[in-house]
């Protein structure tokens, strides 16, 4: 399984009674971007930082994490609010990517 790459401004939120979505972000990737998610590299640096669109699975009650595919095409960003509508809804707004604040409205629906 693909661990989440090192990051700072993602999104987390809670589904269920045992799980936590955590998404997006600004990172680096350890070593490939999985399958379905993108990466867009930051071009101010070279260091190899940038926003990515991963999507992971927390279960609480076994400590461990998965991936997981989506649907859609959630954008690559960092510094959005995340806020859970429902059980099984969250709606994301905002954020930045590539030196643009963003005011799109996205729902992550699990």
């Amino acid at each position: 399984s693909h661990a989440p790459m090192r990051k700072a401004g993602c999104g987390m939120a809670s589904f269920g009674q045992d799980k936590l979505v955590l998404f997006a972000g600004y990172g680096y990737p350890s070593s490939r971007v999985p399958p379905g998610s993108l990466f867009m590299p930051d071009k101010r640096y070279t260091d190899g930082g940038g926003w990515c669109n991963e999507l992971h699975l927390f279960h609480t009650k076994t400590g461990t994490m998965s991936y997981q595919t989506t649907t859609g095409t959630p954008p690559p960003c960092s510094y959005f609010s995340l806020t859970n509508i429902s059980t099984t809804k969250a709606i994301m707004f905002g954020g930045a990517a590539d030196e643009t604040l963003l005011k799109d409205v996205q729902l992550l629906d699990m």
